[in-house]
């Protein structure tokens, strides 16, 4: 993102466990995607992630310089629906 405009956006998609290395992984693998490096990822990041299903990277988390004021990872789960309907 740059202020409130979204630059680019993608979806990845895996069936793996979250696990601080799964997350590292898909992280590395998005970046890739979108052609930005990798930001620095602390425990915090990983926390965040795993209670919110969200967590922003500014610029300063990253080692080289960036042209955009935020990157933003979102978690989307899908519920599953009951295979019973009770009316």
């Amino acid at each position: 993102m740059k202020g409130d405009k979204i630059l680019r956006d993608t979806i990845y998609e895996d069936g793996a466990q979250l696990t601080p290395a799964a997350y590292k992984r898909a992280l590395q693998e998005v970046c890739y995607m979108l052609d930005v490096s990798t930001p620095v990822t602390l425990p915090t990041h990983y926390k965040h992630f795993e209670r919110f299903n969200r967590v922003k990277y500014l610029p300063r988390d990253f080692v080289e310089d960036v042209d955009f004021t935020a990157y933003i990872l979102e978690r989307v789960v899908e519920k599953k629906k009951p295979e019973h309907y009770y009316v």
